[in-house]
């Protein structure tokens, strides 16, 4: 049986996919901007908020930072981050191939734990984001990312 998303999610260690949907347009945002500006990378978040239980993903605001790494830099900055040299392997891969206007290479850090995904079927695409944040610039600077 699989346990349903809820506020709750992070109570059963697995927070992340509710992050991403509250967060998406940010992410969106970074990762268009950054394939526009620097060709194909990684969209790499630093959570500042400790993620527990009690989290309410529809009302607390979780800080954090966005940026985004360029696929010629993304070996170095995974090493870094002492990353399993198969799945650094794999990762790039991935970076060579993905479609930047329907997809997004996602790697979290929060809590301790770094996770990585390749977002895509996204019910927005990452231009989409980019387009809605820019109209709303005003909005997105007020927001609790940092």
């Amino acid at each position: 049986m699989r346990i349903e998303d809820s506020v709750w999610q992070g109570s059963f260690g697995y927070w992340q996919n509710l992050f991403i949907q509250q967060n998406i347009l940010s992410i969106g945002h970074t990762a268009w901007n950054g394939f526009l500006n620097l060709g194909r990378g990684i969209v790499v978040c630093k959570i500042k908020t400790s993620i527990d239980c009690y989290i309410n993903w529809s009302i607390d605001n979780v800080r954090y930072d966005l940026e985004f790494i360029a696929q010629l830099e993304a070996n170095a900055y995974l090493q870094k981050l002492e990353i399993e040299k198969t799945t650094v392997s794999n990762l790039l891969q991935i970076l060579a191939t993905y479609e930047p206007d329907r997809a997004i290479v996602f790697l979290s850090i929060g809590n301790g734990q770094i996770d990585i995904n390749l977002l895509q079927n996204l019910a927005i695409s990452p231009v989409m984001c980019y387009e809605q944040v820019c109209k709303r610039w005003e909005e997105f600077q007020t927001s609790p990312q940092s």
